[in-house]
């Protein structure tokens, strides 16, 4: 059974683990992943499945934009459509804006055909975006009428 929770001072340190599981490219610190439950603006989620911390999402709100900062999914759990629940989560939390924007490594194709499948547009591209290894991102967004998600 999946389960999506808002990160708390309980569970910030789940969030943190899985993003040095995922990423290599300057991976946020527990510490970080406590400061964002400090800023306004700022929401993470924490998907569970079976009780276990299998992904999460931390956005930026603000509007009338959002921002993606990070999305992972550890590698075991992945192709279970937790990422896509865990978008789907991050737009709900999207009231007051009507675009919601990421960068992906342009050789992510799992990710790239996700955002693509939930109506993300690539609008641009950041050269030189990631190290270990050096790689361009792209950035994508879905727009939206404030209010309308899907």
């Amino acid at each position: 059974m999946l389960e999506i929770m808002s990160m708390t001072e309980e569970n910030y340190k789940a969030a943190a683990d899985i993003e040095q599981t995922c990423f290599s490219d300057r991976p946020w610190t527990a510490e970080q992943f406590r400061e964002e439950l400090s800023l306004d603006f700022s929401r993470t989620f924490i998907a569970y499945s079976d009780g276990v911390a299998a992904g999460f999402v931390n956005l930026w709100l603000t509007p009338p934009m959002a921002l993606i900062n990070n999305i992972a999914v550890l590698p075991q759990f992945r192709r279970q459509g937790i990422a896509a629940k865990l978008i789907m989560t991050a737009l709900s939390a999207c009231d007051d804006c009507s675009s919601l924007t990421l960068e992906v490594r342009e050789s992510n194709e799992g990710a790239i055909k996700l955002y693509n499948k939930m109506d993300f547009s690539q609008v641009g591209r950041r050269r030189r975006f990631y190290e270990n290894p050096t790689e361009d991102a792209l950035i994508m967004t879905k727009f939206f009428r404030k209010g309308e998600y899907i």
